[in-house]
């Protein structure tokens, strides 16, 4: 998830997470267990400003909750947010470079795609005094509540290859900011993927 979407962005606070909304006990699905402070003394942090590499965090599945690791729903087209019968596995994760396409399949907009604008951008967070250190932009629908959406690259009709974690956009909804996978593993440790056949 993003740290953003945790009680206090930056720093364990133990944030329960619910499946739908209501925080009852019987829906908790997880708990937030890792989520680095942000800091001044970093490499690359403006004067007057914390920072991170990325806006991310680690939640524990709570006990008894399914799911399917390695895979993302995949929605049934372009701009959907029906999830279909398939899903994307994740196959592989690796950088993007600009002109490439990716993917997000978000909780707002759903399946959405486009172009790599921009990597490797030093990112303020509007209202804050946050720096999110070398982030990569998407011409691509967004919209409230796509935070946390995984971005990948589609490497065949259902594998994918993981590109990071969306946490931002502008505020006409056509691009999106997220934090790249080498940025996530830097601060939370390695992410797993699957070997072909393993999922």
């Amino acid at each position: 998830v993003n740290s953003h979407c945790t009680t206090k962005q930056g720093g364990v606070n133990g944030t329960k997470y619910y499946q739908p909304l209501n925080q009852t006990t019987a829906e908790s699905i997880g708990t937030e267990i890792a989520d680095p402070s942000y800091r001044r003394n970093i490499s690359g942090c403006p004067s007057g400003r914390v920072c991170r590499t990325s806006d991310s965090a680690y939640v524990q599945r709570a006990s008894g909750v399914n799911a399917a690791q390695g895979f993302i729903a995949k929605p049934n087209s372009i701009g959907s947010l029906e999830i279909g019968a398939d899903q994307f596995r994740i196959t592989s994760k690796g950088p993007s470079i600009s002109g490439q396409t990716v993917n997000k399949v978000g909780r707002t907009t759903g399946w959405t795609q486009g172009a790599v604008t921009n990597t490797c951008v030093n990112t303020g967070v509007s209202g804050t005094n946050i720096v999110q250190l070398c982030q990569d932009f998407v011409s691509a629908g967004v919209g409230s509540g796509d935070s946390s959406s995984p971005v990948f690259a589609i490497t065949s009709v259902n594998d994918v290859e993981l590109r990071g974690i969306l946490w931002g956009g502008n505020t006409s909804g056509t691009q999106f900011v997220y934090s790249p996978i080498a940025n996530i593993e830097g601060e939370l440790g390695s992410i797993l993927v699957c070997a072909a056949g393993s999922c």
